[in-house]
């Protein structure tokens, strides 16, 4: 039987604002681990932060903005003043906009880059020392078959893509140095508003359990394929 305890570890997800990103923080806080939920605003946290609470788990509310380094700094100084380490960084913050190439303007463009793939950079670059510090880390990017198919449009499909290779350039770099970077790619049909509440509940399931996988200690191994070893985390 598989032991995916995270006992003693400390969890931040950025951007919970979905049931996926809520569902990760529960299987994490179920699996032992203290969760940092992070959101852009206030609405709703509380009460997921209350349904981790009375099953007995461990989790906190962080609200602040995370477009600018100074703003991640802060971030990530509360989380270790609090609890002295982060050793499980999930990148899930993200902007969904199904829109066409005609109605992109430059600004939805470059918001959207910044929501994907700004954030995710700079929560990476400011974690992974305190990661490197204890030997130790674990990276968990959420990015989007979108990256493949181009399904809700260029902007969106385009920043999947560009995450799904920082993800790769990050395990790279840090293979060997105790940091595993993986990346989990939920289909781009999470987020069509006609797919059925049973199929949408399979897939959030799903997705948030290969989280919890990937954060246990049954991946940790090397690999010299890094597109194979991200292409079995693709649903």
């Amino acid at each position: 039987m598989f032991d995916l305890t995270l006992n003693h570890k400390v969890a931040l997800v950025t951007g919970v604002d979905d049931n996926l990103g809520a569902k990760i923080c529960e299987k994490l806080a179920k699996a032992g681990a203290e969760v940092w939920i992070h959101r852009f605003n206030e609405e709703d946290a509380a009460n997921l932060q209350e349904k981790i609470l009375s099953f007995g788990g461990t989790a906190y509310v962080i609200t602040d903005n995370l477009h600018t380094p100074e703003a991640v700094r802060s971030v990530v100084s509360k989380i270790i003043e609090k609890s002295c380490k982060i050793d499980i960084l999930v990148n899930h913050a993200e902007k969904v906009a199904i829109e066409s190439i005609d109605q992109l303007t430059t600004e939805k463009w470059l918001d959207t880059f910044e929501t994907n793939l700004d954030v995710p950079f700079l929560c990476c670059q400011e974690i992974l020392p305190f990661m490197l510090q204890v030997g130790e880390g674990t990276i968990i990017n959420i990015s989007s078959r979108s990256a493949e198919t181009g399904e809700i449009g260029p902007h969106y499909a385009a920043t999947k893509s560009a995450l799904e290779s920082f993800t790769r350039g990050l395990s790279r770099e840090f293979k060997g140095r105790g940091i595993k970077v993986k990346g989990v790619c939920p289909p781009a049909s999470l987020h069509d508003k006609k797919l059925a509440t049973y199929e949408k509940t399979r897939i959030i399931e799903a997705m948030a359990n290969k989280a919890l996988l990937l954060c246990s200690p049954y991946l940790d191994y090397e690999v010299d394929e890094l597109s194979n070893d991200n292409e079995v985390l693709k649903n």
